[in-house]
C-alpha cells in the first residue's frame, strides 16, 4: 500500500477512534449528571418534607443530608468535565470532515483527555459507580491519549520528511534533477497545492506531468498563478489536455493569470501545499537552473498567492478576451 494511502488510513483511524473517545466521554458525563442531579433533588425534597413536617431525622438520615453539599459540588465537576468530553469529539469532527491533521489538535486532544480523567477520577473516589459502570469512561480517556500521541507521533513524522534539507540542483545533470525532485521533493508533496510562477508554458505543463510522477491523486486540487507571457497555442493545448487527464485521475486543475502589474511585482516562485511552502526555480527549467528549493514560511506564502489570486482572470476566461 502506498505511503499516502496508509497515512489516510492512519489519519481516518485517530479520527475515529478520538471520535469515540468523545462519544464516550460525554455519555458517561451526562450519566454522572443524571445520577448526581437526582441525588441532589433527593436530598432537597427530603429536606423540604423534614422542614414542612417538623418531623426528627434519624441519626444515619442527618449523615446522609449532611454529605449533600458534597453532591451538589459533584454536579458541578460534571458541568466543568463536559467542555472537555465536547472537545474531545469535536477534534475527531475536525480530523474526519477537514480531511487532515493538526499537530496543535492531537495536543488538545491528549490535553482534554487528561483533564477529563482527573476530574473523572475525582468523582469516581466518592461516587463509585461498580466496575462496568465506573471504569468504562476511562477506556474513552485512555482512547483519547492514545489517539492524541500517535497523531503527535505521525505529525513529527511528517514533518522530519516533509521539511527537507535544501535540494541542490546541478545544471549538468538535467535528466538526474528531474528524478532527485519527483522522489525527493514532489512525492512529499500532499494536499491541495499552489504554484506561483510568472513563466509556466508549454514546457512547464510537460516538467509537472513528469514531476508529478504518478502521485496526481495525492493532491485534489492544483492552483497554477502566472502571468500572461508564455501562453500561446501551443500552451492551450497543452493545459487542456494536462487538466482532462488530472480530471480523470479525480484532480481539478485551475490556472489564473495574473495581470501585468503582479507580474512585474513578482520576483519569487512559490510551491504550497497542506504542510508547507518553498521557493523553486522555474518549473520549465526547472532541472536546469541553479539554484536551490528552500522551505519559507507557509502562512505568509499563501497568503501572498491568495491575494494575488483573488484579483487574477480564470485561464478560460482570459483566452476568450481579443488579444492585442
Amino acid at each position: 500500500m502506498p505511503d499516502n494511502q496508509i497515512n489516510k488510513s492512519n489519519h481516518a483511524i485517530l479520527a475515529y477512534a478520538s471520535l469515540l473517545a468523545g462519544f464516550i466521554a460525554m455519555l458517561s458525563d451526562f450519566y454522572y449528571m443524571q445520577i448526581l442531579s437526582y441525588s441532589v433533588g433527593l436530598v432537597k425534597g427530603i429536606t423540604s418534607m423534614i422542614t414542612e413536617y417538623n418531623i426528627t431525622p434519624s441519626n444515619t438520615l442527618l449523615a446522609s443530608l449532611s454529605e449533600s453539599s458534597a453532591v451538589v459540588i459533584a454536579v458541578h465537576i460534571t458541568y466543568v468535565m463536559l467542555p472537555f468530553a465536547l472537545i474531545m469529539f469535536a477534534i475527531g469532527a475536525i480530523w474526519l470532515l477537514g480531511k487532515q491533521s493538526y499537530r496543535v489538535l492531537g495536543i488538545g486532544l491528549i490535553f482534554s483527555s487528561v483533564v477529563f480523567g482527573m476530574l473523572l477520577g475525582v468523582l469516581n473516589t466518592d461516587f463509585y459507580l461498580g466496575p462496568i459502570r465506573g471504569l468504562g469512561p476511562f477506556l474513552g480517556v485512555a482512547l483519547g491519549i492514545i489517539a492524541g500521541t500517535l497523531e503527535l507521533s505521525y505529525s513529527n513524522r511528517r514533518h522530519s520528511t516533509h521539511s527537507a534539507r535544501p535540494i541542490n540542483i546541478n545544471p549538468d545533470t538535467p535528466y538526474s534533477n528531474m528524478l532527485i525532485l519527483s522522489r525527493k521533493f514532489f512525492a512529499k508533496l500532499s494536499g491541495d497545492m499552489s504554484i506561483l510562477d510568472m513563466h509556466f508554458d508549454n514546457k512547464a505543463v510537460e516538467n509537472l506531468l513528469l514531476l508529478l510522477n504518478g502521485n496526481e491523486h495525492d493532491h485534489g486540487l492544483i492552483r497554477v498563478l502566472t502571468s500572461a507571457n508564455r501562453l500561446g497555442s501551443h500552451f492551450e493545448r497543452s493545459y487542456f489536455d494536462f487538466k482532462e487527464e488530472l480530471s480523470n485521475k479525480g484532480v481539478s486543475l485551475e490556472l489564473r493569470v495574473m495581470s501585468d502589474t503582479d507580474a512585474q511585482q513578482q520576483h519569487e516562485r512559490l510551491i504550497i501545499d497542506s504542510q508547507s511552502a518553498y521557493k523553486i526555480p522555474p518549473i520549465n527549467i526547472i532541472n536546469k537552473k541553479s539554484e536551490h528549493i528552500v522551505s519559507i514560511n507557509r502562512s505568509e506564502a499563501l497568503s501572498r498567492f491568495e491575494e494575488i489570486w483573488q484579483r487574477s482572470t480564470k485561464y478560460e476566461n482570459y483566452n476568450k478576451k481579443p488579444q492585442k
